[in-house]
């Protein structure tokens, strides 16, 4: 069993400039890892176990155990934005989701996720990161991407590789936001996640 850990790793690179500031953490549990419950089945199927805001290292510290644990016990999965939230706007992200829903009077079970889901649409435009997703053999494209992304993608006037963040198969490189259009003329089967999470923790039976 491979477990990847990157406690560590998020200790070293999470920051936090005010207390409105948060990291969104969810375990999940995934069809790709075998879960055949409703509303888990298929490869990109997924359903939430719980969910952190984590607003300081001490926060971080105390879930690693609880994290850990569940994920254990579920055979979850436990995935981290990069990209900073700010309370106040997902408050607001999440009063209109709830608004919408309430209104449409279609999905009033839908509410019990409203903030969930605020936590993942919403974030702090300033601290925005993007993730590309290497798998298999694209892992040993790292450096040559990383190079191209500096080099060949605006801007050019910033550092845009943050750092590298090992994966099941593969690796994440989180990045500051570059000119995707640019990247995809030299990596066209690349995949750029531009609001999405990266793996925090999980054991890895296959």
């Amino acid at each position: 069993m491979k477990i990847v850990d990157n406690f560590d790793l998020f200790r070293e690179k999470m920051n936090w400039n005010s207390p409105d500031e948060f990291y969104f953490v969810q375990i999940l549990i995934r069809g790709k890892d075998g879960h055949n419950e409703p509303g888990v089945n298929g490869n990109n199927k997924n359903r939430i176990i719980k969910m952190y805001t984590i607003k300081s290292l001490d926060d971080l510290n105390k879930y690693e155990l609880e994290i850990k644990a569940i994920c254990h016990a579920v055979n979850g999965r436990c995935y981290v934005h990069p990209t900073k939230r700010s309370f106040s706007k997902v408050a607001d992200e999440c009063l209109r989701i709830t608004t919408d829903i309430y209104l449409s009077k279609t999905n009033n079970v839908g509410l019990k996720a409203a903030y969930s889901t605020a936590c993942g649409k919403s974030f702090i435009s300033n601290d925005k990161k993007f993730i590309i997703d290497l798998d298999g053999e694209d892992v040993s494209k790292a450096s040559d991407i990383i190079k191209y992304i500096e080099y060949y993608c605006e801007p050019f006037n910033c550092i845009k590789y943050q750092y590298s963040v090992p994966t099941a198969h593969g690796m994440h490189l989180i990045t500051t936001p570059f000119n995707r259009q640019k990247f995809g003329e030299k990596f066209p089967t690349i995949d750029i996640h531009t609001n999405n999470p990266t793996l925090l923790y999980f054991e890895c039976k296959d």
